[in-house]
């Protein structure tokens, strides 16, 4: 294989979680994370801490990939940055460790600033000793990142961190809040599901909604356009226009999809040695995709069917067909779910269809959205739209007639014998 067919094949990444060849419709989380650092390298903390959360396979990792790999070849040593996990510390004590890393003056801090934290746990009335524990561990963390940060600008990074225990997120938002007030060059980056917030509201910090707020969705179909497009013309590919527009209108400018065809494109492209995507193109690939594809559709399946709302998801895709798949009205939506609790003889008030709607929005089966009217347009309009809409017509397309069934199961075993 030639050198440019090799690096045509292994262009795209999907689902692993990599920067992808082209990271398109970001801009604006750049820019803040950009202007953070900037202030960072000049000893100030960023203004605020940044969120990011979306579904799955909206590149939330690989964004935060990109920001760190283009941070660190810009600037070099002149800052730290931190990148974890809830899954790789169990409290604050691990977490501390793994700030430290190998610095062994900072590392003897904090080892007495946390045996200070264990005797202060073990002192007073069993009613105040939580009370006591957690101001002691946000003063143990917060001397120690403002050490950490004082030495040098440091980013902490926590990916997935809607996994986060509410009280490890009460610690760490008040000890960034804190750190950052004292003008120590800091910047916290919390990036997760939708149940990111759901987590940090439980954490009792009440000041999180202050941080910098981006929800990540979707492309726009002119980003989804450039994912596509830019990284194929890095390796002199021409696509038709019509090509272009079929596969963003089949990926629903779901970046993990257009990811997935771009992968598949570029494997048939470097195995021909052409240079040009097609109709013909797409139609050799449709397959590759489907399956592709389908293994997603048949996990969110599976994840419904465990917190059985395969019915109401089908309700809810039936109720987005009829509507184009234009955004419905959150309340419309409550509605629906309020009505689907009653009809599993559960109870149906404000609280449980909210935890409802969350489960649904965890997975990424809808997100939520502020539409504007352009009669009002200082009055925007809270909706929900489909998160992927191939997704809810799979999920729909469950719920066939005995009678289509039966047609559709003939047609296929007589592929198969064909």
């Amino acid at each position: 294989m030639l050198e440019s067919d090799a690096k045509l094949k292994f262009l795209f990444h999907a689902g692993d979680g990599r920067i992808p060849p082209y990271l398109a419709g970001r801009e604006q989380e750049e820019k803040y994370f950009q202007d953070s650092v900037d202030l960072l390298i000049r000893k100030y903390p960023s203004d605020q801490n940044m969120i990011i959360y979306g579904p799955r396979g909206n590149g939330k990792t690989a964004l935060l990939r990109y920001l760190q790999e283009a941070t660190l070849k810009a600037v070099g040593d002149k800052l730290d940055i931190l990148w974890v996990t809830p899954s790789q510390f169990k409290d604050l004590a691990q977490l501390a460790g793994l700030i430290v890393g190998n610095d062994q003056g900072l590392f003897r801090k904090a080892l007495k600033l946390f045996d200070d934290v264990t005797a202060s746990a073990n002192i007073g009335m069993a009613s105040v000793s939580t009370s006591l524990s957690h101001t002691t561990e946000m003063l143990a963390l917060q001397n120690l990142l403002s050490e950490k940060s004082q030495k040098k600008p440091f980013i902490l990074i926590i990916d997935e961190a809607h996994m986060l225990p509410p009280d490890i997120g009460y610690v760490l938002l008040n000890a960034s809040q804190n750190v950052r007030a004292e003008n120590f060059p800091f910047f916290l980056v919390l990036a997760g599901t939708p149940n990111l917030e759901t987590a940090l509201s439980q954490a009792s910090a009440s000041f999180w909604d202050k941080s910098k707020i981006f929800p990540l969705g979707r492309l726009s179909v002119d980003d989804a356009h450039k994912a596509l497009s830019k990284p194929l013309e890095s390796c002199q590919v021409a696509c038709v226009e019509e090509a272009l527009v079929e596969v963003i209108d089949r990926a629903h400018c779901y970046p993990y999809f257009i990811q997935i065809w771009g992968n598949c494109i570029a494997g048939q492209l470097a195995m021909t040695g052409s240079r040009r995507v097609t109709m013909e193109t797409l139609s050799t690939v449709k397959d590759e995709v489907i399956a592709d594809c389908s293994n997603i559709y048949i996990l969110r399946h599976n994840e419904l069917d465990k917190m059985g709302l395969v019915p109401l998801a089908a309700d809810i895709g039936d109720a987005f067909a009829e509507n184009d798949n234009q955004p419905i009205q959150v309340h419309e939506l409550a509605d629906k779910v309020r009505v689907f609790l009653q009809k599993q003889e559960e109870s149906a008030t404000h609280d449980t269809i909210q935890v409802t709607m969350q489960k649904l929005l965890h997975i990424g089966y809808i997100w939520k959205i502020s539409v504007t009217d352009k009669t009002e347009e200082e009055v925007p309009l809270l909706c929900y739209e489909p998160g992927i809409p191939s997704l809810m017509e799979f999920i729909r397309r469950q719920r066939r007639p005995k009678a289509e069934m039966a047609v559709i199961l003939e047609r296929y075993q007589n592929s198969t014998m064909n």
